[in-house]
């Protein structure tokens, strides 16, 4: 506990050999006045108590030794010594050295804040983990009701009435089980991340060429299956870059940032791609899309965990809140960072990485 940020630094002051009428009045004032001498000596805080003890005396033999604050206290030991006391402000030394003075109540309205904060906070925290949990919830069923779905449908199907429709079939377990398997790991791994677990990171010398053609082909046939009409656009996919990083939590970086990017795109079109920058050790992976109805402020608040975007157009948005805090812990954990820039309803992620 910090002590300092208690003190009270007007505090009234009073010559240790003045008479105890000359400070009646003030005592009634302020209710103390500390014992300082003309050298700034340290020698005791005078109650009204004190006074009515000892009254027509001088001030120094009037104090009653009081407990003293020290700065390595715990906030059990200074109430403890404010019971003992009796008194409603101590002195806080530093070893023998005066440092100022403590009330108190200063110290109780503080912690009633203080307390009145986590409170508020628990009661936030309480709705994010019901979210959390409720979205948790669909999130899993829906992949699961695919698969076992098609599944179903297959089983059901003689060898004899096998269609071209089988293999569209096999296509959607495919997906459901890799967007369940994805939502699994994803939770895993920033749980470790947030509890500040070791997390290995695996480099290698990568062509993220290679990764970002595979995410464009994923993500078509994806949303082709899903009859959606989103165009996907890679502005590189006749260059060639390698650099030395972890594959696999890159291509989980651009995964998400493409998929979020698909989610809020209101002209149908997400571009991604990525620029080397002039001194050549870093490189800026980018995902944009245009005419987003999300606000800056909400945009940077879906860095946090658990936090989304509820609502998708008219359509509420299905979704842990786990994928753009999980690209903003890898981003940190490979040595790099991410910004969001906004401009005329463009939101563009920009993932910044060393390319050694």
């Amino acid at each position: 506990m910090d002590l300092r940020k208690y003190i009270s630094n007007n505090y009234p002051t009073v010559k240790p050999f003045d008479g105890t009428n000359s400070v009646k009045d003030r005592l009634l004032e302020h209710q103390y006045l500390v014992i300082v001498d003309a050298d700034h000596h340290f020698h005791g805080i005078l109650t009204a108590s004190d006074v009515i003890k000892c009254p027509h005396k001088i001030v120094i033999d009037c104090v009653t030794k009081k407990e003293n604050l020290m700065l390595d206290d715990t906030i059990a030991s200074v109430f403890e010594k404010f019971y003992r006391s009796k008194s409603f402000v101590l002195p806080l030394m530093d070893g023998s050295d005066f440092i100022g003075v403590i009330e108190k109540n200063r110290i109780l309205k503080e912690l009633e804040i203080r307390v009145n904060e986590l409170y508020a906070k628990s009661l936030i925290s309480e709705k994010v983990k019901t979210n959390f949990l409720n979205n948790l919830f669909h999130e899993i069923r829906t992949p699961l009701n695919a698969i076992l779905g098609f599944l179903d449908i297959i089983s059901q199907l003689d060898r004899d009435d096998f269609t071209n429709n089988d293999e569209n079939y096999s296509d959607v377990i495919e997906k459901s089980a890799d967007h369940f398997l994805m939502i699994m790991n994803d939770l895993i791994e920033l749980s470790l991340l947030s509890a500040g677990d070791e997390v290995s990171v695996n480099n290698e010398n990568v062509d993220i060429v290679k990764i970002l053609n595979e995410l464009k082909i994923y993500f078509s046939e994806l949303l082709c299956i899903q009859n959606k009409k989103v165009s996907i656009l890679y502005l590189n996919s006749e260059s060639s870059l390698n650099i030395y990083t972890d594959e696999k939590k890159l291509k989980h970086i651009l995964y998400h940032l493409i998929n979020n990017a698909i989610k809020f795109s209101e002209d149908n079109k997400v571009i991604f791609g990525f620029e080397l920058q002039p001194n050549e050790k870093s490189i800026s992976f980018f995902v944009k899309n245009k005419d987003s109805n999300i606000a800056q402020k909400d945009v940077l608040k879906m860095l946090d965990v658990f936090e989304k975007q509820e609502n998708i157009g008219k359509e509420l948005n299905f979704g842990l809140g786990i994928g753009l805090p999980l690209v903003k812990s890898l981003t940190n954990l490979l040595g790099g960072h991410i910004k969001v820039e906004t401009e005329n309803k463009e939101i563009s992620f920009i993932v910044n990485l060393p390319i050694r």
